[in-house]
């Protein structure tokens, strides 16, 4: 079952750094005129996401997300901290990008983290807002990210 694990975890990666490098290149291609499309690919994919959490393990509030990041950070080799969680917010830091988008923008980080606001806000039901304080896509030494209810 650990090998398991270790494989799924590894294809997940796998994955993510795809959807990070996708979403860079076409960034690199059509600029600004790309975040609006990459943004709402992004929130559709989380908005389906966040129904199947919702189905696979319910959440009601801001401290089950939390645990739902901790388990799955481990299994994509991320060392995530959790600085704050409560009913309504869920505030990490993280010292790489999952989505290898390091050296890019904040724009393209804020349309390719749009995924994980939407799955967030579809698993509770309701609207979420994201915050980004730092990001290693314009040099920051870590991610440090706010989910809140609205």
């Amino acid at each position: 079952m650990e090998q398991a694990a270790r494989a799924a975890g590894a294809m997940l990666q796998s994955m993510m750094m795809g959807t990070g490098m996708f979403g860079k290149a076409f960034y690199d291609k059509y600029g600004k005129e790309a975040l609006p499309i990459i943004t709402d690919v992004m929130s559709r994919r989380g908005a389906e996401t966040g129904k199947l959490m919702q189905q696979m393990m319910p959440v009601k509030d801001m401290n089950d997300i939390a645990e739902r990041f901790k388990m799955m950070a481990p299994v994509m080799g991320l060392e995530m901290e959790v600085v704050e969680s409560s009913g309504d917010v869920f505030h990490i830091k993280m010292s790489r990008c999952p989505l290898g988008i390091e050296g890019t923008s904040l724009e393209l980080c804020e349309a390719l983290m749009s995924q994980d606001a939407n799955m967030i806000g579809t698993a509770l039901g309701q609207d979420v807002e994201m915050k980004i304080l730092k990001s290693v896509a314009v040099g920051d030494k870590e991610c440090e990210i706010i989910f809140s209810k609205k």
